[in-house]
């Protein structure tokens, strides 16, 4: 690890640790909420990863849709929260949400894109009542949109 890849992990560190006591959830008897974070970026979806484990989070990860779906039927416990990129080679976010959600009814989606809104709407018919989060995100965002996501 170089001494910028040090520096990154120790400031996103120190921004996780001012967020988690307003945005990680409490200690459950069921144990921590399992996500199944979705994102052909490699680095996004790897500091996503570590903002939602060091919250506390049980992460899952899939660079794209089979990926997902194959981790969907294989993992034995429950998967509380799809947080899925939009616009992804093959299969988009909405059709990776649409396929595990009829595998596993429970679950519910966060939606994410660094796109504009009006390409969101304009491609992937997103209507209201979807929790979504903008690319790039803070990790206070993230997890407040986390949070909203598991609690509708």
């Amino acid at each position: 690890m170089n001494i910028a890849q040090r520096q990154h992990r120790f400031e996103m560190k120190q921004v996780v640790q001012r967020a988690e006591s307003a945005l990680c959830p409490a200690e459950d008897r069921q144990g921590p909420p399992t996500i199944l974070l979705v994102d052909d970026e490699d680095s996004l979806r790897g500091i996503a990863k570590e903002i939602l484990r060091s919250c506390g989070y049980t992460v899952l990860e899939a660079k794209d849709g089979d990926t997902c779906l194959k981790i969907a039927q294989e993992y034995p416990g429950p998967i509380h929260l799809l947080v899925t990129d939009l616009f992804m080679p093959g299969m988009s976010g909405r059709e990776v949400a649409d396929r595990l959600v009829t595998l596993r009814e429970r679950t519910k989606v966060l939606y994410m894109s660094g796109h504009s809104n009006e390409a969101i709407l304009k491609h992937c018919g997103l209507y209201p009542g979807i929790v979504f989060v903008h690319k790039p995100f803070s990790p206070e965002t993230l997890l407040r949109k986390v949070g909203e996501s598991l609690r509708t």
